[in-house]
Order: C-alpha cells, then sequence, then structure tokens
C-alpha cells in the first residue's frame, strides 16, 4: 500500500473515533440532564435543614424554650400561650410535634386574659401529663368559670404558683382550695397581700406536700402546717410577723428552711426561748433577717450543713458577748452576703459568725468583706491581735465573690491572715475570685489582677473564675497616674 491509501485509511479511521465521542459525548450530556432532573426532585423531597433535626433533639430543645426559667416562679410567664403559638408557626414538623407532645401542654397559667375554651384545650392536649398551675393576678369577675375548668383536673397537679394583691380573690381562691383534695401536687408557692394564711395546707387536702413557699401573709392563731412530709418551707415578707407560728412549722421533717425579709422594723423582737425548735432533718438554712440571734439561740439542729445569712446593718449578730456556744460547729458550709450595698459588716458581727461557726471548711462572702473577716484587732482583755476568722480553723475553701465596688477591696488584710496560716504550718487553702456576670460587675485592671496575683499566689491555690480585666491602661507620668 503506498503512502496515499496509508494517510486515507488514517484519515476514515479518526472521522470514526470523532462519530463514536460525538456519540458518547450527546449520551453523557443525556445522563448529566437526567442526572441534574433527579437531584433536584430529591432536593425538593427532602426536607428543610430546619425539619432534619432529630424528633427528639428537637422536642428537647422546644422544651428548654418553652419551660425557660430553673426557679419555680421563672418558669410561669404570662407569654407562654403566645411564644408556644409563635414555635408552632415556623414549620408543619414544629406544628405537628408541639400539638402532640403533652409535656408542652403541662404548664397552665391562669390570668386575667386566660379563657375558660383555651385552658380546656390547654388541658385536652396534656392528655395525663402532670400540670404545673399558675394562678397569676386572677379578676374576680371571671374567676368562676375559670376555676371550673382548672379544679377538673386536680388529680394531675404537680405545683402551684398563686399570686394575687387583691383579698376578696385570695379568700375565694384558698376556700375552693378547701372543698377538693390534690392527690400529687408536692410544690406549692402562694404569695399574697392577704393578712390570713391559707387553712387547708393539711396531709387531707395536700397529701403529697413536700415544698412550700408562703409570702406576704399573716398567721392567726390556730394556724397549723401540720405533716410529716414536708422538707422545704420558705417564709417571706411579714409572713412570721405573728411568731406563734414558728412551734407550729414540721420541724421534724424540713430539711432546707428560708426566712427572708422579715422583722425589718427594728422595734420587732423573736419571742423565743432557747432551744426550743427541733429540726432535727434540718440540712440547709437560709436567714435574710433584722434580727435573727433569738431564732439562732431557738433552734437546734444537728445535721445542719448550709447556712446563708444576709446581714443588715446594725444587726444585732454584732452585739457584745453573745454566744450560741457549741450548736453549730458541725455546719459545713458558711455564705454571707449583704443586704444591699450599703450594708456593711462589722468587725464584732463577723467575730460572732466565726465563733458560730467555727468548724466551716467551705466560705463564701463578698470581697468588701474581707477586712471584717481577716483583719487582726486587739481584744480588750489584751492578748495578741486575732482575726475573727482564726476560729476557722478546719477552713479548706474561700470563694470571694466581686461585684460592684469589689475593686476597692483590701488584698493585704487577706494575704496576711493566709501568710499567718503558713507560719503555723497549716495546710494550704484554695481561694477562688469569682467575678458576678453583669454589666455593673467590678473589673480590674491588669495592675490590679497582677498585683493581688503576687500577694496571695505564695500563700493559697489561687483561681479566678469569670473574671474582667478592664480595658485600661494606667500609666505613670510627673503629675501622677494617667488612665488610657
Amino acid at each position: 500500500m503506498d503512502e496515499l491509501a496509508r494517510a486515507r485509511a488514517e484519515l476514515t479511521r479518526l472521522q470514526c473515533t470523532e462519530r463514536t465521542l460525538i456519540e458518547q459525548l450527546l449520551a453523557i450530556r443525556v445522563a448529566m440532564e437526567t442526572q441534574k432532573n433527579k437531584i433536584n426532585k430529591l432536593v425538593e423531597e427532602r426536607p428543610s435543614p430546619i425539619n432534619r433535626l432529630p424528633t427528639e433533639l428537637l422536642a428537647r430543645i422546644l422544651s428548654f424554650l418553652l419551660m425557660r426559667g430553673s426557679e419555680a416562679s421563672a418558669k410561669f410567664s404570662e407569654d407562654s400561650p403566645t411564644l408556644r403559638k409563635n414555635l408552632a408557626s415556623v414549620s408543619r414538623l414544629w406544628s405537628d410535634l408541639i400539638l402532640n407532645t403533652p409535656s408542652f401542654w403541662s404548664e397552665v397559667v391562669l390570668t386575667r386574659e386566660s379563657g375558660a375554651k383555651s385552658l380546656m384545650t390547654q388541658l385536652k392536649r396534656s392528655r395525663e401529663h402532670l400540670l404545673d398551675i399558675a394562678i397569676l393576678y386572677p379578676l374576680k369577675n371571671s374567676l368562676d368559670a375559670q376555676w371550673d375548668v382548672l379544679i377538673s383536673s386536680r388529680d394531675r397537679w404537680r405545683s402551684l404558683i398563686f399570686e394575687t394583691t387583691a383579698v376578696d380573690v385570695f379568700s375565694d381562691i384558698m376556700s375552693k382550695f378547701n372543698q377538693f383534695k390534690f392527690p400529687c401536687l408536692e410544690d406549692v408557692s402562694i404569695n399574697s397581700h392577704s393578712y390570713d394564711y391559707p387553712q387547708p395546707l393539711s396531709p387531707a387536702h395536700f397529701p403529697a406536700l413536700r415544698h412550700l413557699h408562703l409570702g406576704g401573709l399573716h398567721g392567726p392563731e390556730g394556724f397549723s402546717m401540720a405533716t410529716t412530709l414536708l422538707t422545704t418551707l420558705s417564709l417571706s415578707n411579714v409572713s412570721i410577723r405573728d411568731q406563734s407560728i414558728l412551734p407550729r412549722i414540721p420541724t421534724q421533717s424540713l430539711t432546707a428552711l428560708t426566712i427572708t425579709h422579715v422583722n425589718r422594723f427594728r422595734n420587732l423582737d423573736w419571742v423565743l426561748e432557747r432551744d426550743t425548735l427541733h429540726f432535727p432533718a434540718l440540712h440547709r438554712l437560709l436567714l435574710d433577717v433584722v434580727n435573727p440571734c433569738r431564732f439562732m439561740d431557738a433552734i437546734v439542729a444537728p445535721k445542719l450543713e448550709h447556712f446563708n445569712y444576709t446581714h443588715h446593718s446594725g444587726s444585732l449578730f454584732g452585739m457584745d458577748n453573745h454566744t450560741f456556744g457549741s450548736k453549730f460547729n458541725h455546719v459545713c458550709h458558711f455564705t454571707s452576703k449583704p443586704r444591699s450595698r450599703l450594708e456593711i459588716l462589722d468587725n464584732s458581727s463577723a467575730r460572732v459568725l466565726c465563733q458560730a461557726f467555727s468548724g466551716v471548711r467551705c466560705a463564701s462572702f463578698p470581697a468588701i468583706d474581707i477586712d471584717p473577716f481577716f483583719m487582726a484587732t486587739c481584744p480588750s482583755d489584751g492578748l495578741r491581735p486575732q482575726s475573727p476568722a482564726d476560729s476557722w480553723e478546719s477552713l479548706e475553701r474561700l470563694s470571694l465573690f466581686c461585684g460592684v465596688g469589689a475593686a476597692s477591696w483590701n488584698v493585704n488584710a487577706l494575704a496576711e491572715w493566709l501568710a499567718k496560716r503558713r507560719e503555723l504550718g497549716l495546710p494550704l487553702l484554695h481561694v477562688e475570685l469569682i467575678g458576678l456576670y453583669s454589666e455593673r460587675a467590678a473589673q480590674m485592671t491588669t495592675e490590679e489582677f497582677s498585683f493581688r496575683c503576687k500577694r496571695l499566689r505564695d500563700y493559697c491555690v489561687l483561681d479566678f473564675k469569670g473574671m474582667r480585666l478592664s480595658r485600661t491602661l494606667r500609666l505613670s507620668t510627673d503629675n501622677g497616674l494617667l488612665n488610657v
């Protein structure tokens, strides 16, 4: 075969290859188009990103949004129905999940705007789930219709918050309570400016009652909370102004007792005898009262571990020569804080506290109260200077809260006290400086931070938590300090 024939044959082969490649290209383009259409169809059929979360995880997220707040009083809001409606409008999946999850309807809030029909709908959707009830400032003229719907579910009530400023509404509600039994109700909080304590808080009407908060109430002589099941009791505002109530509280079963905002007028005194109130199971005590001495004298709490005290200016804790003996030496956790920024703890009060709770292992109080606890003073008997905190021989951990005004606390008194501990061969103390998460919380400059570290780090195990450092830079000049 000559050269021309070979060239023509090669051209024919290349043309065949071209046709084959073109056919393959067309086939690939058809396949690509088919694949694009398939992908578009799959994308259209696939749930949107907001609906791809596993149902269990989505339910937990929605539950967190609907049941926000850790405190009982913060759980309920008049906006709860609106929030639930807004969340249900996000998508069909969210709507179905909310409508068909009984726990999302278990918080029932009765307000002056609540309608009987909406309450009935919510109770139906909650099915057999236990209910958390809040009755918040209802109106007298609409209360009967609302109550008739709400009381039908009384066998499922788990907690109750009742707040009102109207005496007639308070009396009406409490009389209604007196007609029924609430077998599952464990947690009750009643806040009112009425003048009478509720009478039906007894095992006959509340057999499962464990936690009780009463605020803004006075007690008649016949009042009683006789029950062996109550473990947590909180009395606030003027709730124990009639102090004959104290011997009637269920002291045998209580593990936590809170008494706050009581006896604001200095001429009101506790009428209690020493060691007459026995709390054999009490584990935690919180006091926010002007004159706590008589109450502390009266109680006997062999299992008390946590004592939280809010001090007032001029508190009788600072009485000269006042002592509680050894009755609180077994308390391990001590917390003190001022009633307000203007309430300053004095050295004599700190000394009484430290002597009363000499067995403390963990102490917590604001940094601005450092000096009263740790500054050494000369006793009246002429012995060597002593600090109130010297009584804390078992102290292991000290937590100092650095809030508003804490930038000015004196580190020297604490450093000197820690140095003295080290000289005595005592174990190093764990000291925490804890910042408060607030826009008004104190900020340390880098110089203050460095200075406090240097003064304290050699005498303790030092830890900073949540402290905010200021961006202010202090420069030394011929005319003094310049803040930048």
